[in-house]
């Protein structure tokens, strides 16, 4: 739902996907070219800087891709209960292949 005064500057797309951070994890509830909002359990404080990485299972026939991205906080919403809402905005990102860890 558009908020009337919306300042959005790019379309926002219903994605969810896992995110993971330095000490927690989450999941995504859409996103857009300038940033991403996630549902997590891990407190936030607005204008933090933060590092994040969505896994992206299907984006590449070779395989699941992480993208880590690096940006700032620009709104959290508590819920009343453990999980929370966290805007954040994507300031840069880098692309890697996710190789899983081998069990040999």
């Amino acid at each position: 739902m558009m908020r009337k005064n919306d300042e959005r500057q790019t379309p926002r797309y219903k994605v969810k996907v896992p995110v993971e951070f330095e000490s927690g994890r989450g999941f995504t509830q859409n996103c857009s070219a300038s940033g991403v909002y996630f549902i997590t359990e891990k407190s936030f404080s607005l204008g933090q800087d933060v590092e994040y990485t969505l896994f992206l299972e299907h984006i590449d026939a070779a395989g699941p891709v992480r993208l880590k991205c690096q940006g700032k906080v620009v709104r959290v919403e508590k819920n009343g209960k453990k999980m929370g809402g966290v805007a954040a905005t994507i300031n840069s990102y880098s692309l890697e292949m996710f190789e899983p860890m081998n069990n040999n």
